[in-house]
């Protein structure tokens, strides 16, 4: 009972309704503890503060700097576990804002001193160990609450090679307002030196993005101005009402000239505030820059002062970073596109069968999200089509709607087919007929770092059984095969499938079967063209292949378990034409169901085969 309990508290823990104090930026007060421990930073401050008070180098032309991501989500399967999808908007609003992009908040703009930062941040394509990666690091702990910079060490990449974003529940603010809620903090990079180890930022998840799982309240913009931190950027408002006249406003306040000063944050949106009046010439504050606290609707702009900041300091402390070299080992091109992945080594034809007690080393992978216990997707060993396995998701237990679990294949390489075809056979039931319960298959090339929704399957499509309170297990019969045409995608080196449930209070889901090959119907012309035979079936020790070729080519023919594992070379290589036989030793396996797999120049097709 106590399991279960757990399960249950941490579920509900997930972002409750509150009505505490928000704090939308931690990043001082942090700095004040860093302080504490690190008391050489202050000397290292003011040493970055003299530098971006010089006088900039001339650029004879803009230059765009590119910065690998990575996101740390440090979840306990509730909500702040949020999805590929709203990380990539998280970074699709930082770019907008970052880069003044036309028809965004930042683009439209019109006051002069808007600025363009050439700041451009991508999601790291390979790990520090150069496997291939979507840029996001999932790790179930429950240190997502209350987390600080201890948490960090949970999991994290060389801050001089990656912009560490870690996004937990909710963050600690021991020596703030108690009870209040802190958005976010970030370090500078005058930290970088003595404070390795914990630089980048750290995020609530329900700032991330502007859809999914977030508060629309700052459309994504915490992020944004906490970035503004990590590339050197103060508060407006820092020291309050100083460094409003041209003989110190380079070395008071926030340190930036066209930034006026700001006595306190500003709420809101008051575009005509003037909180303070003995700057010079005297100017109503700039409430609208992102690095205030006015509201996200209301933020537009970094200025030509605070980019001038940015490109002095950034050379000094993270200049290898978006070094060529550094970008080139994320995967990442000097012009910001992504490097081209090597193909994979899998290959289509394809088939899994999910018989098996283990997914380790087989490229098949579980993306359970939400809560998942013995709810979400797993091996189950004992109900399957074809044999007593498959990938199955207990989804009657499954209390709360809405509740997302997903698994992924290995990545594959589907150029060799002329007309790719995806099919797999699905079980599941409603638990009523008010269920809504639906699968959505994602298709992606870059492991997952971007994807396209192939399908979705309804409830009412996906039933195979009978509407039913109890707990479903599908018979033989009650299986129902799903095709997706990949034709759109047959370019594809890395395709990976990814199978998402969304729950809404139905009844239990099993997969098998998935396979990965041309249309079924030309497998089966192919295989009666070929006159193919195999003999006995089931099998006790020998069997015979017979097949008639009417021109020489090339075969490939292999014994493969249910698990697409090979298990025997039968024939490779040219075959004259005429009649063929080729004879297949069997002794010594376990009984149980078979593939031959045949591929030649002309397509390729599966026949079963039982081993008594």
């Amino acid at each position: 009972m106590k399991k279960i309990l757990m399960l249950a508290t941490v579920c509900l823990s997930a972002y409750l309704a509150q009505s505490q104090v928000v704090v939308k930026c931690a990043t001082d007060e942090m700095f004040m503890e860093s302080l504490k421990q690190f008391p050489d930073v202050q000397l290292e401050e003011q040493k970055a503060n003299l530098i971006a008070a010089q006088t900039p180098a001339q650029q004879k032309k803009a230059t765009v700097k590119y910065i690998p991501v990575v996101f740390h989500v440090i979840h306990k399967f509730g909500l702040e576990n949020i999805s590929q999808t709203q990380l990539n908007d998280a970074i699709r609003v930082l770019n907008e804002d970052f880069r003044k992009m036309a028809g965004t908040n930042g683009g439209s703009s019109t006051d002069p001193l808007t600025a363009d930062i050439e700041i451009e941040f991508r999601l790291a394509q390979f790990t520090p160990n150069g496997i291939p990666t979507n840029g996001v690091n999932r790790i179930y702990n429950l240190g997502t609450d209350n987390a600080r910079d201890p948490q960090k060490s949970i999991s994290y990449w060389d801050a001089r090679k990656y912009f560490n974003i870690w996004v937990v529940n909710s963050i600690n603010n021991t020596g703030g307002t108690p009870g209040s809620i802190v958005l976010g903090y970030a370090q500078f990079p005058f930290q970088i030196n003595t404070q390795t180890a914990t630089d980048g930022i750290m995020m609530r998840a329900d700032q991330m993005g502007v859809i999914e799982n977030v508060d629309v309240s700052q459309l994504g913009r915490t992020l944004t101005h906490e970035a503004g931190h990590w590339v050197g950027l103060y508060h407006p408002f820092q020291g309050g009402c100083v460094g409003g006249t041209s003989s110190n406003c380079l070395s008071q306040g926030d340190q930036v000239c066209d930034t006026p000063p700001v006595s306190t944050a500003t709420t809101g949106c008051p575009t005509s505030r003037n909180s303070c009046t003995n700057d010079v010439p005297n100017l109503p504050d700039l409430v609208k820059n992102y690095m205030d606290y006015a509201d996200g609707n209301c933020m537009n702009m970094f200025t030509k002062g605070q980019k001038t900041r940015i490109d002095q300091i950034m050379p000094q402390y993270r200049s290898n970073i978006y070094s060529t070299t550094n970008l080139s080992a994320a995967g990442i091109n000097a012009d910001g596109t992504y490097q081209a992945l090597p193909a994979s080594a899998t290959k289509a034809p394809y088939y899994f069968g999910f018989n098996t007690n283990s997914l380790a080393g087989t490229g098949w992978n579980l993306e359970n999200y939400m809560c998942p216990g013995d709810s979400g997707w797993q091996i189950n060993n004992t109900i399957g089509l074809v044999s007593s396995g498959s990938m199955a998701a207990m989804n009657l237990k499954t209390w709360r709607t809405n509740v997302r679990n997903a698994f992924t294949s290995p990545n594959i390489d589907i150029t060799r087919l002329s007309s790719p075809t995806l099919s797999f056979y699905a079980a599941y039931a409603r638990r009523s007929t008010a269920s809504g319960d639906r699968i959505r298959v994602f298709i992606s090339d870059n492991f997952g770092r971007t994807e396209i929704l192939a399908r979705t399957i309804l409830s009412t499509e996906l039933s195979s059984g009978p509407v039913s309170a109890d707990p479903f297990t599908p018979s033989s019969d009650q299986w129902k095969k799903h095709t997706i045409d990949l034709t759109p995608y047959k370019n594809y080196t890395n395709l990976r499938v990814r199978f998402e449930l969304q729950s809404l209070r139905g009844n239990n889901v099993y997969i098998d079967d998935f396979r990965i090959d041309e249309p079924t119907s030309i497998g089966e012309q192919l295989k009666r063209a070929l006159s193919f035979e195999l003999f006995p079936n089931p099998s006790k020790g020998s069997s015979t292949i017979s097949l008639v070729n009417t021109q020489n080519q090339r075969f490939d023919i292999e014994l493969i378990d249910i698990q697409g594992k090979k298990i025997q070379e039968i024939f490779s290589g040219e075959m004259q034409a005429g009649n063929n036989r080729l004879e297949m030793d069997v002794r010594g396996l376990q009984s149980g169901m078979y593939l031959v797999q045949v591929k030649s120049e002309n397509g390729m097709f599966v026949h079963k085969m039982w081993v008594e």
